[in-house]
């Protein structure tokens, strides 16, 4: 084979791929973060960083925080999602007072709001977090918080974590074009079919994943079974709900 012609074939356009969308002029402003206090992405000791959720700036303050709020985020009865929130004031076994920022607030569809810390394993005890967070519950008025949770890297699942991640970025792109047409083909499913069937019949290529991921995100499919979002998991039409 000749340098020309394996010049031509490396730079020959990829029929797989398509052409960019049209960009607006002035890109929508992002809601900003609801933290109660200036975050820092400059740490010796642990990551810090921020990513949108909903289109709005969370900020994180280590890995787990980040991974906490990309499964919170995954969830379609979480409906804000505000870290560092107001500090807190409790009394601890000695009977005084003590101030106690959670990492994240959390408010719910039920209309909850909850407090959450967030704390690697290896470290609840020596931080004692797990007796704060159970005071403050006991202690805090309804009109700040109506539950506490502690959680930790040990009720993280790595299923959990990758579907999050995968949704997440499909979220992140979105094509209404696509998702139109899976929105047809799920209506016309009868039975359980994977997600890499489900890509083939769409017709959408390499494009078809995402947009069946956005479906399972939005509630239009669900996984016959728990499992990695992946082309051998098994999904299926959610049953939609008759009009009344």
């Amino acid at each position: 084979m000749s340098a020309t012609m394996i010049h031509e074939t490396y730079f020959m356009p990829d029929t797989s791929l398509r052409d960019a969308r049209p960009e607006d002029d002035v890109q929508p402003e992002m809601l900003p973060s609801l933290s109660s206090r200036t975050i820092s992405l400059h740490s010796a000791i642990s990551v810090h960083g921020w990513d949108f959720f909903d289109g709005r700036k969370v900020w994180y303050e280590a890995e787990l925080e980040q991974n906490f709020a990309l499964v919170l985020a995954m969830r379609r009865d979480v409906v804000e999602i505000a870290e560092q929130p107001p500090a807190v004031t409790y009394l601890d076994d000695h009977g005084r007072k003590c101030p106690h920022t959670f990492d994240f607030r959390v408010k719910l569809t039920t209309g909850s709001t909850g407090l959450v810390a967030v704390k690697p394993a290896a470290l609840v005890a020596k931080t004692g977090v797990d007796r704060v967070v159970e005071l403050i519950a006991e202690q805090i008025s309804p009109s700040l918080a109506d539950w506490t949770l502690l959680f930790t890297d040990m009720d993280l699942s790595l299923t959990d974590l990758l579907n999050a991640k995968v949704i997440h970025h499909a979220r992140r792109d979105p094509w209404p074009q696509d998702d139109a047409v899976i929105t047809r083909l799920i209506r016309n499913l009868k039975r359980e079919i994977t997600i890499g069937e489900l890509a083939g019949r769409s017709g959408l290529g390499g494009y078809a994943f995402e947009a069946i991921v956005r479906a399972i995100a939005d509630g239009k499919l669900k996984p016959v079974e728990y499992g990695t979002l992946d082309d051998n998991l098994a999904v299926v039409a959610a049953k939609r709900k008759r009009k009344a």
